[in-house]
């Protein structure tokens, strides 16, 4: 980094559990934190980090659903414990973000798994590091699913958290990623406080900044374990960066770029719906009259879609009717808006959804508590 650049940067050291082959070895499907309580062997292995004070934890891959579904018999809450304690003690002048993974868990349409059994498998992890941790790092999350329950289960602690994808096409039409412009909008509307993104396949991540930047409200983060930009340079908008421990990463700035003012397009709403991202201009979209939730409604939800309207109106009068819509909302490809008077459906319905909905203005539900849930879930009442 050049001392000269126009604006300081915020670096995070991301450590990775194949930085500590010693404990981590998942070849051999074995985790040994003996070794975690000699702090010289933990300093050695890290490496420099003197560049930056802030230090994220190699925790990502251990989350009870990851150790299972790597056939690794160990205690989830004794190993993230550990992990987490000889870190904190070994580095107690840095700030420390728990990273929290995906779950490479098949949820409910497209598996076994429950959306509230996954949240549960987070909320297990983030509360045995929430001692230890500043802030939360969601690391190279890919599924919309993941995002969302993770999300869910970090923001009960009222810590920041910082959600950091795997980029991928901004169109994404595969039910269950998240593309890059559909985790940013759902994660700054949920209440992430700031968004990353890497690049691990052939995305140019200087044409990704800079899209993003067209529709981000809350600080954008760059991931550059992954591919660096074009000719070692930062986009404009960009001041803070994940890297690997060892030599701080090495960047420049064109400070003309850094006080140019990036365009944000703001004229229209974002919606999102797994892979799908909608945009809505207030005085031009068209609503659905209401479908009735049943068990089995996928051809209701594809037949409905097929029409000329902007939102398709779901009616949630009830639990059941929440959990029946959530089984198949994979075949709408419209935004979703919800109609009900009953604020634990409601609740549910919006919790089960992945992505941002609409609620509809008409409902009765006190004001108070239509604003708890759009804070909770990103929801935007319409």
């Amino acid at each position: 980094m050049n001392a000269d650049d126009g604006h300081q940067r915020n670096i995070i050291i991301k450590l990775k559990e194949k930085q500590f082959p010693e404990v981590f070895d998942f070849k051999n499907k074995k985790i040994d934190i003996s070794f975690l309580s000699d702090t010289e062997y933990i300093k050695k292995a890290v490496g420099d980090v003197s560049y930056s004070n802030i230090l994220a934890l190699p925790t990502g891959l251990l989350n009870s659903s990851v150790l299972k579904n790597l056939k690794i018999d160990a205690d989830c809450e004794k190993v993230n414990r550990a992990v987490a304690e000889a870190f904190s003690s070994a580095y107690s002048d840095k700030k420390i973000a728990a990273v929290i993974g995906v779950s490479k868990a098949e949820v409910d349409p497209f598996g076994e798994m429950c959306f509230a059994e996954l949240m549960s498998v987070y909320d297990r992890q983030v509360e045995i590091l929430d001692r230890f941790a500043d802030f939360y790092i969601l690391d190279k999350i890919k599924s919309m699913i993941d995002l969302r329950a993770a999300l869910l289960s970090c923001k009960k602690t009222n810590k920041p958290v910082l959600v950091n994808v795997v980029a991928d096409l901004f169109e994404n039409t595969e039910n269950c990623a998240a593309s890059s412009l559909g985790g940013l909008v759902t994660a700054q509307d949920m209440g992430a406080c700031g968004f990353g993104f890497c690049c691990d396949n052939d995305e140019n991540p200087s044409e990704i900044a800079a899209e993003l930047l067209k529709y981000a409200k809350i600080p954008l983060v760059a991931d550059l374990t992954g591919k660096t930009f074009e000719d070692g340079k930062l986009p404009c908008g960009i001041y803070t960066v994940i890297c690997k421990s060892g030599e701080p990463p090495r960047f420049v700035t064109d400070k003309s770029e850094d006080n140019r003012e990036v365009e944000h397009k703001d004229d229209f709403f974002i919606f999102t719906h797994y892979g799908n991202v909608f945009f809505l201009e207030a005085d031009t979209t068209e609503i659905s009259p209401p479908i009735q939730c049943q068990p089995n409604m996928e051809e209701i939800i594809y037949d409905s879609c097929k029409s000329e309207y902007d939102i398709l109106q779901v009616e949630i009068n009830n639990i059941d009717d929440a959990v029946d819509f959530a089984r198949d909302s994979h075949m709408a490809n419209l935004p979703v808006m919800f109609l009900s008077e009953d604020v634990n459906a409601l609740d549910m319905a919006l919790m089960l959804y992945q992505g941002i909905a609409l609620i509809d203005s008409s409902t009765l539900i006190p004001e108070n508590e239509l604003e708890e849930l759009c804070k909770k879930y990103g929801a935007v009442v319409y």
